[in-house]
């Protein structure tokens, strides 16, 4: 286990301002999607014909990521009702086989990684033992089931699925810890399934950040590949945090999340707390853009870094980029009243406007820096909701050791643990 511990989703509640920026959220974008916008109204998920870009499904999982913890930490009965009939929807197309959502590619596993990641946010919110959560205990182990079977008859992790590998990894911790006091055989089970993941995940450590082939300067189109890729690079930091747990060397795993950081940074660091990347990594050039994607991902990477690290200073650190990014790199992505957002933001940018035909980033098209419902791809649209409510989690955290709680992000809040810390 890690030096400190996760709180449930729920338990830390946001209050003043960071209650208003909370409430924008929902009130806006967060819960209108669902109304208007085809990939979550539409969703393939739900027996729709939308959320099928690129041949992924991954709109409404990279929605549900955000709305379900946003929803749970408000209290908004209206809206968690909104979230609930997506996941009862879900859980009620679950294929017999254990599989979950649509199956137009055998391969696509990353689609469902988000899936199971709101599964997660919204079980450690519920009663040990109530029926939703086992309901939703039961169809992430059958899906982790039917996606060993699918792996071990030949059908590999690839492209998104590898690169992203770390996210589902975590989610088995998650179920593996849930589920270890009831069924010892079923935490053993799931850690076995973690580790045929990680044999098939790409090698962030040996074979990019820690290699010589890692780009020291911006990305040419020609080179871009999906290792290049920002988006990517922000969610592989947690890979040796989240491995480490199981690996048996916590600090060598927190050690090579840190090296993947730093490496980040020192050739793509830009003074909003994030690295360049406008599509692909961008150097240091302060005109080149980063992703609203990648903001979000870059701060649940970082506060998982901060509940692994194994020391105060190494958690000080990962706290102190994470308020950086947080405080400058997050408000810059979205518009005052949340019903915008733009897919690049540049820190040495004098203008967010459609239709820049003449622009310095490489690969992304002329709207991408204005603020609008989905200026270039969807996907930031999708995603950028998990933003706010993983940071004001992620605000305490639990030190068994010390017997204490510990106070990790500076911003209003309020705290309630009759349950766990004895009243």
């Amino acid at each position: 286990p890690t030096r400190w511990q996760r709180l449930p989703t729920g338990v830390v509640q946001p209050t003043g301002w960071l209650r208003t920026q909370a409430k924008l959220q929902a009130d806006s974008l967060t819960s209108h999607l669902p109304r208007f916008w085809p990939e979550i109204a539409n969703t393939s998920w739900l027996g729709g014909d939308a959320d099928t870009d690129g041949g992924l499904h991954e709109s409404t999982p990279y929605w549900l990521n955000g709305a379900v913890p946003l929803a749970l930490q408000l209290g908004d009965d209206t809206f968690l009702q909104t979230v609930q009939r997506y996941i009862d929807g879900i859980l009620t197309r679950q294929r017999a086989d254990g599989w979950l959502g649509p199956d137009t590619d055998p391969a696509d596993f990353w689609s469902r990684y988000d899936v199971i990641l709101a599964f997660a946010q919204l079980h450690e919110s519920l009663p040990a033992g109530s029926p939703l959560a086992q309901r939703l205990a039961s169809a992430s182990v059958r899906f982790f089931d039917a996606m060993s079977a699918r792996m071990a008859s030949g059908v590999q992790l690839q492209v998104w699925s590898t690169a992203r590998a770390h996210d589902l990894i975590w989610a088995v911790h998650y179920f593996a810890d849930a589920l270890a006091a009831a069924d010892p055989t079923a935490e053993a089970k799931l850690l076995a399934f973690a580790a045929q993941v990680k044999a098939g995940a790409f090698d962030w450590h040996g074979g990019w950040f820690d290699n010589s082939s890692f780009p020291m300067d911006s990305v040419p189109a020609e080179a871009a590949n999906l290792y290049t890729h920002g988006v990517n690079q922000a969610q592989a930091v947690k890979h040796g945090a989240v491995w480490g747990r199981q690996s048996g060397n916590l600090s060598e795993g927190v050690e090579q999340s840190w090296h993947a950081w730093d490496t980040l940074m020192r050739h793509h660091g830009q003074p909003h707390g994030v690295f360049a990347a406008d599509e692909h990594l961008g150097g240091r050039m302060p005109s080149r853009g980063s992703e609203l994607c990648l903001v979000v991902e870059a701060m649940w990477s970082l506060e998982l870094l901060a509940q692994a690290s194994t020391t105060d200073s190494q958690a000080k650190r990962a706290l102190d980029a994470l308020e950086t990014v947080a405080f400058n790199a997050l408000p810059g992505g979205l518009s005052a009243d949340l019903w915008s957002h733009n897919y690049l933001q540049f820190p040495n940018a004098y203008q967010a406007v459609e239709g820049q035909t003449d622009h310095v980033w490489v690969l992304d098209g002329p709207d991408s820096a204005m603020y609008g419902l989905a200026p270039q791809y969807e996907c930031c649209t999708a995603n950028f909701h998990q933003g706010y409510p993983k940071l004001i989690a992620h605000m305490y955290f639990l030190e068994p050791q010390a017997n204490a709680v510990v106070s990790a992000i500076w911003a209003p809040s309020k705290l309630s643990l009759p349950s766990l810390a004895g009243g």
